[in-house]
């Protein structure tokens, strides 16, 4: 079980460089965490679930399987036999990861997706399907392509992909998971907002919201993104496409701080 650190900025944040104050929150001491404390097995045609609970740091919760879409209701529905990661953020923005292993009626199929990362703008990235049980031979498909013996699929740009498998009984087991992108925010991210937006006399300390620190970016990546897309980010100048692209990517893999 980890425990990550979340900065959560307590402010109205403004990008025409106007005046609001900032508040930094330390997560390394939560004792936030995370449990499944039911499960329903799949089958063919009935999927299982999870119940899971959160304990410790703050109310009120917020659950996820994939780190990036949340939920606050404790139930995963529509979930076949397969490895999962739930994480819980409080509402400080501190967060906790737990690991769970569904598992699948004796008849039934295991499905686990893996996925190896693509470069922003770019199709490289793959996904591999790991299955086993059910009846015969197992075939694979990708959004809604025709099966085949092919569990390997190449060439994907980032993004979420639906991947199924079948069995000799026409048993369909479908999963989601999701290719994410090499882009960097210490290596791609920072250099930008360093050069063209934590400058004098905007955002770096001489009004809010300061983007001097990575905490403070990741706090910010969602209306970084916006602004940039729009043009409106940064005020006096421009970004080239390429730089947009990998804000936008970053921001669309979670705005991790990686």
């Amino acid at each position: 079980m980890k425990i990550t650190s979340f900065w959560l900025s307590l402010s109205l944040i403004i990008y025409g460089c106007s005046n609001s104050s900032e508040t930094s929150i330390d997560c390394s001491s939560s004792d936030l965490s995370v449990e499944v404390i039911n499960s329903q097995k799949s089958d063919c045609d009935v999927p299982g679930f999870l119940d899971v609970a959160g304990q410790g740091g703050e109310l009120p919760y917020r659950y996820s399987l994939d780190g990036i879409e949340f939920q606050e209701s404790e139930r995963f529905e529509d979930l076949y036999a397969g490895s999962y990661t739930i994480t819980i953020i409080d509402s400080k923005g501190c967060s906790s990861q737990t690991n769970f292993n569904l598992a699948s009626e004796p008849t039934g199929i295991t499905l686990t997706l893996s996925s190896s990362n693509a470069n922003c703008s770019s199709a490289n990235g793959s996904i591999m399907a790991d299955a086993s049980g059910g009846t015969g031979n197992l075939s694979y498909a990708i959004e809604n392509g025709s099966f085949s013996n092919t569990n390997n699929f190449m060439n994907l740009s980032a993004g979420e992909y639906e991947v199924s498998v079948k069995d000799e009984e026409n048993c369909i087991v479908t999963k989601k998971t999701r290719v994410k992108t090499n882009t960097s925010l210490s290596n791609d991210i920072m250099p930008i907002i360093s050069s063209n937006c934590s400058i004098s006399n905007c955002h770096n300390g001489t009004v809010p919201p300061n983007l001097t620190s990575s905490s403070a970016v990741i706090d910010n990546a969602q209306r970084i993104k916006s602004e940039t897309q729009t043009g409106s980010m940064p005020r006096n100048g421009t970004l080239s496409n390429v730089d947009i692209a990998l804000i936008a990517c970053w921001v669309d893999d979670g705005a991790g701080d990686n």
